[in-house]
This record gives structure tokens, C-alpha cells and sequence, in this order.
């Protein structure tokens, strides 16, 4: 085979102590690793070829005070630290790392944090345990770990249901669910059960997961009808009170554990309600060693393997256990059925060969976004994006000069708008407008959250609804790259745009500035930036949402957040992102003057900045870390200003507003409406 002409993918595998590549394979090789494991641990080595390079962490040989820092370290802060920082050369110089579990993906996340200025190859951030234990973490903890997890590239789960959890946890945010597999390379042929009266059911259950039913499978087993007697061999280093029928073993090595599945008639897989797939590696190996299984219906097993393959019984439910360990025992014809479906699910997919070039493709789908979007947007555009049908809604107020500058500029899109919609509470805010072919002018009540739902409801059969301010300037090519960004990924449910000037930070900028702006190629050039990049809120100033999945959700801003409506877009976007992805599309771009008319008065805004955050926080919608961040920056940033107040802001005014939803606050009222009395 010809060497590759470009230069090779290098992945890092960051795994856990123990898991060293070369620790690992000496103990493989002795056969001291029960199960059906891989020279190196989980078979990510087998992505290995021409062009792409695997390295795996390693486990440094430690001394007594060594390994009592380490220890030390992982115990305060929930993960090991100190072993991803021994590895940190083979980290920073790979193109893209992978991790198996959040503990090790936290370790690197840290370890990115702590030396901010060197690059940092994207992380593949895989979490198997973490979503089932959230809730019982203490309050700092689950702070630590969303403050890392959400900045790794991608999550990826072993589970669609745990995935589905993460959702909540983690909006907005790149996900995907990566089935998992073991080594496939020999499938064992296993004698069918042929019993004579009076044979015990020979059941094998194993596992050492926390989440193993050993309770539901004794009873079970202890309630066969007489005439169909049950020996249940149980492999795990747990204790457990064991009948009569009952052999609980501790397998050490192979030998041992491949004994098991040939003295058995069937595995049987008890759960408790879990979202990570539980049992998945058992179910696999006892396939491979020609067994037929029954297992709890939950973790998103069926997702693996449907009941064609696998006998599910419902959680905790005794009596149907115990009547699918008859079925099964008297009908070898089904079971070797089973056996042969879940074997071509294994062959296909199920695999670790299968598992490791997944992540393959997902590093180079990583890399490659990483890529600059070409100048020329129809170099990008595809068939799919050219169709994308897109309206534009604008919530406008006190502004009719600058809203008709807006909307001249939104007509020269190469993409044209299906529609514009302008909402207002009254006509004078959109003087010298004209509802005209493609502009549709509506009325509906004060406020920003108010005007977009009515914004929401006119929008009719568009692809995507893309809100503008009525002061953002767009340069010519936004929704042709817009269109673009949703049409490739249909996971993305969210998008912002760059802000190439944000006049809202100063005193604001004229037209005729943004659009000098617009045509300087020194300002407006992100041709350096990556096409698309995850982002944690869509901006008010421009968003664009998917409109199928906003009816999905049915999904309104939120009404209870008073004129400007501080907060709005974050609230919303991250409701949103629950369903998808949330990304800044670099290539979608322009000037926010941030003009000072129509603005809310200093006390009220003022009163928003700390209680917006507050409600937000107990909705749900924003983390208590970022509502405190941004109420302590806003308070200080008030203060220090009122000193010197600029002339275009009304500071004094903001910290009186500040002050009275502290006050609010530690009475327990914390209600954002409360600033219209102000």
C-alpha cells in the first residue's frame, strides 16, 4: 500500500490509570484480564494505519508518596489530575484526544485550562456513568464538572438515554451517541441446551456494576415451578447473600471466566433503571460465546440490540424473569435464533474495530470545521442551502430612521429572505416603511420577549427565523452562510453570528460607520476563523433558530421578562439547545451599532441586570455560577462608572436599580416584572 501524501491523523488516548498501554498488554498477555478484552485496553489501537497514528497514555511506575499524591488529588477534586499532567506531552502534541470516560475528560479539560496559551487538539470527551450519578453530586462538584464538560469539542455516550440527559445538563452543546464494541475476532460455537427431566437451568449472571439487580434475579429463580429445578452461577467481586442455588465466584482470569459460559445454558442480565447502557459488555461477550441472553429493559440496550436479539424483561418485575428463564430453557430453536441475530449486529457494527473508526471520522469531522470557509460563499453552498427557505423577524422600537437603514441593507442578502417581518407597538416606530412584497409590518405589545412571539407566529413555513436588532447591520453574504451552517448539520437547532463591531460595549455607531465597517476588508475578514464553532447562547442582537424544532418544543420567549427583556436570548437559546446544537457561524457577520434611543431607562436596566439572572437561575435556564459572574461584573462595572458616568449611559441610575433588586433578592421576591413599577 502507497504511504498517504498527506500527514497522518495523530490520536492521543488518554485512559485511566491501570489502562497504560504498556501496563495493560503485559497483563493481557499473562491472560490476568478477564473477559473478552484487547491487547490495549477498549480496541482504540485497531484505528491505527497508513494514516492514522494512535498513542495511549501510560501508567508511571509510582512510589508510596507518588501514588499518595495522586490519590490526594483525585479525592479532592473527583478525578486524576496528576496521571493526564504525566501525559501531558503526548496530549498537546496529538492532532485530537479521545477519552473513555468523564473523568478522564475532566483531567484533560483541566489540564487545557491550566496552560491557556498552547493549542489544544480537540477533545473527544466520552461519558459513561456521569449523568446517572449527577443528581447526587454535591452542588461544587457538579459546578466543576459543567464548568469543564462544556468545553470540550464533543460529548460522546454510550447510550442514547444518557445522551438524552445531557441534553438538559448540557444544551446546546456537540453530542452524539457512539455504540459500543468488543473484540469480535473468534465467535465461540456453544452446544444447545438439551435437557432430560430433572436438569437444572445452568443461568450465568456477572458484573460488578452498581447497578447489577441481584436481588429481582434470586427471586426469580427461587420461584420455578418444581419440575424445572435452576442453578444460578453469579461472577462478581460484590457480596452477596446466596441460597442454596446460588454459587457466587470472583473469575481472576480467563481460564476461569470462559469455563463459566461453556458450563451455561443462558446469561441473564438483571438491572436496576440506569441510563448507560449497564450490561452491554456482558451481553456481548456471552453473544461471542454462543449464549443466549436475557436482560432488564433499560440503560438503551434495545438500541444495540433489539428483542429479536435479546430477551428483555421489565425492571424488577420477578415473575417475568422467571417466565423468560422457562421460555428460553424449553425452546433451543429460539435461542440459537437469538444467538445468530445478535452475532450479525456484532459482525456489522457492534465491534471494537467498528468503535474505534467512529471516532475516527468524528476527529476528522472536527479538524475539518476547524478548516476557514472558503471567501466565496458559493464555493460552500450546497443544493440543500440554496433551498433553505428564511425569514427574517425584527422587534423594533423608538427607531424608524435606523430600522429603514436595516432593512436596505437586509435586501441586498445574496440569499434573499423569504420574508421580513417587523413587529412594533406602534405604526410611528416604523414610519417611512411600506408593507411591500417580502415585508410584512405587524403591531403587538411593548417588549422584546412580546414582539418576538408575535414575530414567531407570523412566521409560517420557513426553514429557518433568523432575529435581528433593528440596529445590526448584516453584511451581504449572513444568511447565505447561515443557510449553509443548517443544511450541513442538522443537529444544529441554534446559530449566532460574528460581531465584527458591537457598538452596545461604546457610544455607538452610525450608519453610515457600520456599513465603512462592512466594506473594510480589515474588519470585516474571518477568514482566519473556523466556518463554525460551538457557542454557548445564541445573541440577541443575531440569531437564527431551526423553526421545526422550535413548533416541536412550542417553545415562546419568555413574557415574564419585561421590555429590553435582559436575558431573553439566553434563556431561549438554551431551552432550545436542548434539542440540538448551539454554534457561531463565523462566515454570518456584521456591525451591532448598539444604538442609545429606544433603550430602557438606567434604574430599570439596572434592576434586569440582577434579577433576570436570579429568575433565570431558578427557571433552570442559567447556571447560578454564570447568574453570579454577571450580577457581580454588572454591579462593579456600575459602581466604578457611576464615578465618571458616560454621557450615553445613565450608571447612577443602574446602580440604584441594582441596589433595589438586592434588596428584592434577599427578601425572597424575585420577580423581573417588578421593574415596570420602577
Amino acid at each position: 500500500m502507497s504511504a498517504p501524501s498527506h500527514a497522518p491523523l495523530r490520536a492521543f488516548v488518554q485512559l485511566s490509570y491501570g489502562y497504560g498501554a504498556t501496563s495493560w498488554h503485559t497483563r493481557w498477555e499473562k491472560g490476568a484480564i478477564p473477559g473478552i478484552n484487547e491487547p490495549y485496553a477498549y480496541g482504540y489501537y485497531r484505528a491505527a494505519g497508513p494514516d492514522v497514528v494512535i498513542e495511549q497514555s501510560e501508567d508511571r511506575v509510582e512510589n508510596p508518596f507518588s501514588r499518595l499524591v495522586r490519590y490526594g488529588v483525585r479525592f479532592l477534586i473527583g478525578f486524576d489530575f496528576v496521571h493526564a499532567w504525566r501525559n501531558r506531552v503526548g496530549i498537546m502534541s496529538s492532532d485530537v484526544v479521545w477519552t473513555h470516560t468523564e473523568a478522564q475528560a475532566m483531567a484533560v479539560l483541566l489540564l487545557y485550562r491550566l496552560i491557556p496559551r498552547a493549542r489544544h487538539p480537540p477533545l473527544i470527551a466520552q461519558s459513561v456513568w456521569l449523568m446517572d450519578r449527577w443528581d447526587q453530586e454535591t452542588w461544587w462538584r457538579r459546578w466543576i464538572m459543567r464548568l469543564l464538560l462544556s468545553r470540550a469539542d464533543l460529548l460522546t455516550f454510550l447510550s442514547p438515554e444518557n445522551m438524552a440527559r445531557a441534553r438538559a445538563i448540557f444544551p446546546g452543546q456537540r453530542m452524539t451517541w457512539v455504540e459500543f464494541g468488543i473484540r469480535a475476532d473468534e465467535m465461540t460455537p456453544h452446544a444447545p441446551m438439551a435437557h432430560t427431566p430433572g436438569d437444572p437451568i445452568r443461568v450465568l449472571s456477572l458484573g460488578n456494576d452498581r447497578h447489577r439487580d441481584w436481588t429481582t434475579l434470586i427471586t426469580a429463580t427461587s420461584r420455578l415451578p418444581d419440575d424445572v429445578p435452576c442453578h444460578v452461577t453469579i461472577a462478581t467481586a460484590n457480596r452477596i447473600d446466596a441460597p442454596p442455588h446460588v454459587t457466587r465466584v470472583t473469575p481472576t482470569n480467563n481460564d476461569t471466566l470462559f469455563a463459566l459460559y461453556d458450563q451455561a445454558d443462558l446469561v441473564v442480565v438483571p438491572l436496576t433503571r440506569n441510563l448507560h447502557a449497564s450490561g452491554i459488555t456482558v451481553i456481548e461477550e456471552a453473544t461471542l460465546r454462543g449464549l443466549p441472553v436475557i436482560a432488564t429493559d433499560t440503560g438503551g440496550l434495545r438500541h444495540y440490540f433489539d428483542e429479536q436479539c435479546v430477551f428483555y424483561v421489565p425492571v424488577g418485575d420477578v415473575q417475568a424473569l422467571a417466565q423468560a428463564i422457562v421460555t428460553l430453557a424449553c425452546d433451543p430453536d429460539r435461542c440459537a435464533d437469538m444467538v445468530e441475530r445478535a452475532r450479525a449486529r456484532i459482525r456489522t457494527r457492534l465491534n471494537s474495530h467498528a468503535y474505534a473508526l467512529r471516532h475516527v471520522a468524528l476527529s476528522r469531522e472536527l479538524l475539518s470545521q476547524g478548516v476557514p470557509a472558503s471567501d466565496n460563499p458559493r464555493e460552500n453552498t450546497t443544493p440543500a442551502a440554496r433551498d433553505m427557505r428564511i425569514t427574517i423577524g425584527i422587534a423594533t422600537s423608538g427607531r424608524p430612521e435606523i430600522l429603514r437603514e436595516t432593512v436596505a441593507q437586509l435586501r441586498r442578502q445574496t440569499h434573499p429572505a423569504q420574508e421580513i417581518l417587523i413587529c412594533a407597538p406602534t405604526a410611528q416606530d416604523m414610519a417611512g416603511l411600506d408593507a411591500s412584497a417580502g415585508v410584512t409590518l405587524l403591531q403587538g405589545p411593548r417588549g422584546l420577549a412580546h414582539q418576538r412571539n408575535v414575530l414567531l407566529d407570523h412566521a409560517r413555513d420557513a426553514d429557518i427565523i433568523v432575529f435581528f436588532d433593528d440596529d445590526f447591520l448584516a453584511d451581504p453574504d449572513y444568511l447565505a452562510r447561515c443557510a449553509d451552517a443548517f443544511a450541513a448539520d442538522p443537529e444544529i437547532v441554534v446559530a449566532t453570528g460574528r460581531v465584527l463591531a458591537d457598538g452596545a460595549k461604546g457610544p455607538g455607531l452610525t450608519v453610515a460607520e457600520g456599513r465603512a465597517m462592512l466594506e473594510d476588508p480589515r474588519v470585516n475578514d474571518t477568514s482566519s476563523l473556523p466556518a463554525v464553532q460551538p457557542a454557548w447562547n445564541g445573541y440577541g442582537c443575531n440569531m437564527a433558530y431551526r423553526l421545526a424544532t422550535i413548533r416541536e418544543t412550542g417553545l415562546r420567549f419568555d413574557e415574564r421578562l419585561p421590555l429590553y427583556a435582559w436575558y431573553e436570548d439566553i434563556d431561549f437559546s438554551r431551552q432550545l439547545g436542548q434539542r440540538g446544537r448551539i454554534v457561531r457561524v463565523n462566515g454570518a457577520k456584521g456591525i451591532h451599532l448598539g444604538s442609545k434611543s429606544g433603550r430602557t431607562p438606567g434604574r430599570r436596566l439596572g434592576y434586569s441586570q440582577v434579577v433576570n439572572p436570579l429568575y433565570l437561575f431558578r427557571k433552570g435556564t442559567f447556571p447560578l455560577d454564570h447568574a453570579l459572574r454577571s450580577i457581580g461584573r454588572n454591579i462593579a462595572m456600575n459602581i466604578v462608572r457611576s464615578l465618571w458616568p458616560e454621557p450615553y449611559i445613565d450608571r447612577r441610575g443602574r446602580v440604584v436599580g441594582n441596589w433595589l433588586a438586592l434588596r428584592d433578592a434577599m427578601r425572597g421576591h424575585v420577580a423581573p416584572e417588578k421593574m415596570l413599577t420602577l
